[in-house]
């Protein structure tokens, strides 16, 4: 877990002043036993929290030079020490080098030569930096709850990003919920002295050059990046903690740790009975893993965070023994979309292939069940929101074009939808102290992934002849399988219900838990103009009759939200 926060001051003569740096500690919200630095100079203030070495010591030069990196860097051949002094050099540098790093971290440096704050995350940003640029300070953290708490953040509400949060999950792009402040993207880095604002890529997706191999040479290749990931992540550890479903990707993850001679405490959280709860039974016992099962309780919808901090720390979980590092824990998050084209057929391809580009993003959401909950919103809105949700997947792909126009697809899905789905963890690190090893989003891993032609991974096809490369123990039982990708060829013993059909298990069937919210809404005065104030009175006439109408309610929720701590302030951008 790692909570960062800096304020710049973007010329001598505006100093930072006392009470900003005692903002910084209040946005932290720093509790008793809560391991938190402090660091800086007359220009940069840096506060944060860490646990288990997720923040490293903030460094001062004597020419007045400060920096920070949070997360972890990884280069072949390299310590801690080297990493940190690139990344420093990159800050006053104008030609990137920093390609053959990996990792996931953030860095900020006040580069004293250049007189500038520069500002970076790892090549996907799966560590998250948010930045809020005045015309004498600039305001960063890796938060934006904290983001939050700082009185001198603007907080405007952006009505696109909440739109696509609302239809999406998350904003597109650079985009966050507040129109002046916002996330860097995977790969950028940022450079602000006293005149200007300057964004760079050190790297990019979009021009790596396409895989000449043959495809056997490719599993081999891609077998022994990912063999890297792991043993970089796992350093010196002799036992780890790893969650385990019924599927593909953590069963990996856990062979290729047994592999290297490591002992895994494996954890699964799933509906009674499903696949995924037997298949990863099955999968720890034939990889020698000790196991603990947890099922998710029915008719709630699962915070695994909390869940999985909570069993570990009540003595749950029995791994015969303490892991060396109980903070952290590896997680087979991306392999299904980075590697297994788990939404990709034929028919998506050729849309993007053939040039019918907004066809194939109409296609794609229709595909995915992404609705605009046009009845929430004022009549007069809609029209605007409809466009605008196209328009920002198309401007994503003219922003990063690839040769092979459905790659260009990938890439945006890699680059918003994966990417975004790790912000909410390190966001809500604080509640459950846990943090994830992605071995997956590993980017030398990545580089692989993504430079081969992407008719390869189709049904995961390309992912059982990959599997070939690792212990043989791996396929020796079922695992679950995404409908319409390749059959599991190990036949079971007995038929058991996928993790799908017991969906209903993970609805939230508490009503109370979706009519407060909406009360507290409906009070609201003076009531946000940009919701349907008369849809959500009969939401609540409906809930009084057993509908489920909690997708309404969540997504007024998040409006209202960010509408409240922008005390009504917003704007279409």
């Amino acid at each position: 877990m790692a909570f960062v926060v800096g304020v710049y001051a973007r010329t001598q003569a505006a100093s930072l002043r006392q009470e900003e740096w005692a903002a910084l500690r209040r946005s932290l919200q720093i509790g008793p036993m809560d391991e938190s630095g402090f660091a800086g100079t007359a220009r940069l203030q840096l506060a944060w929290i860490s646990l288990d070495g997720s923040v490293g010591t903030a460094e001062q030069q004597p020419d007045g030079t400060c920096s920070l990196l949070w997360g972890n860097v990884y280069r072949e051949g390299h310590d801690g020490r080297a990493n940190r002094q690139l990344l420093r050099d990159e800050a006053g540098r104008d030609e990137p080098r920093l390609a053959d790093t990996s990792g996931a971290f953030g860095f900020a440096c006040h580069d004293a030569a250049s007189d500038s704050l520069c500002l970076l995350t790892d090549k996907l940003g799966i560590r998250p930096l948010f930045v809020y640029c005045a015309s004498d300070r600039v305001w960063f953290s890796s938060s934006l709850r904290v983001m939050e708490r700082l009185p001198a953040v603007r907080k405007v509400m952006d009505l696109r990003a909440m739109t696509e949060t609302a239809f999406f999950g998350w904003p597109l792009g650079d985009r966050t919920a507040y129109v002046d402040i916002r996330v860097l993207r995977p790969g950028e880095r940022l450079r602000i002295d006293a005149s200007r604002v300057h964004a760079d890529y050190y790297w990019r997706w979009n021009t790596l050059p396409a895989w000449q191999g043959s495809r056997e040479e490719c599993v081999t290749d891609l077998a022994t990046r990912f063999r890297t990931a792991i043993r970089r992540r796992r350093r010196a550890d002799k036992r780890v903690f790893s969650l385990l479903s019924g599927g593909l990707d953590s069963r990996m993850i856990a062979t290729a740790l047994r592999e290297q001679g490591t002992e895994v405490v494996a954890c699964n959280f799933s509906p009674i009975g499903t696949q995924d709860q037997v298949y990863s039974r099955e999968a720890a016992k034939a990889l020698g893993c000790h196991y603990a099962s947890l099922p998710l309780e029915a008719g709630h919808s699962p915070n695994l965070y909390m869940q999985l901090s909570t069993a570990w720390r009540a003595g749950e979980i029995d791994g015969g023994g303490p892991v060396d590092r109980p903070h952290w824990v590896f997680a087979g998050i991306g392999g299904s979309t980075g590697f297994g084209a788990v939404f990709w057929d034929e028919e998506l391809i050729n849309f993007f292939r053939s040039g019918r580009t907004r066809e194939g993003v109409e296609f794609f959401f229709a595909r995915m069940g992404w609705r605009l909950i046009e009845r929430l919103y004022p009549r007069g809105d809609l029209a605007r929101m409809r466009e605008a949700l196209v328009e920002g997947v198309l401007e994503q792909l003219r922003e990063f074009p690839c040769e092979d126009p459905a790659r260009g697809f990938h890439l945006f899905e890699m680059m918003n939808d994966q990417r975004r789905h790790l912000h909410a963890h390190w966001d809500n690190a604080s509640m459950h102290g846990m943090q994830f090893y992605v071995p997956f989003f590993d980017s030398q891993f990545l580089e692989r992934m993504l430079s081969i032609p992407l008719d390869w991974t189709l049904r995961h096809d390309l992912y059982y002849q990959w599997m070939e490369e690792f212990d043989p123990a791996a396929r020796s039982v079922p695992w679950q399988v995404y409908p319409g990708h390749k059959p599991c060829p190990v036949i079971p013993s007995q038929p058991v219900p996928t993790q799908w059909e017991a969906g209903g298990r993970y609805v939230l069937a508490d009503r109370a838990a979706w009519d407060a919210p909406l009360s507290s809404m409906l009070a609201l005065r003076p009531f946000p103009r940009i919701l349907n104030r008369n849809y959500l009175r009969y939401v609540r006439l409906m809930r009084t009759f057993g509908g489920d109408y909690g997708y309404a309610v969540e997504a007024a929720g998040k409006m209202c939200d960010v509408w409240q701590r922008s005390e009504g302030r917003m704007e279409w951008r």
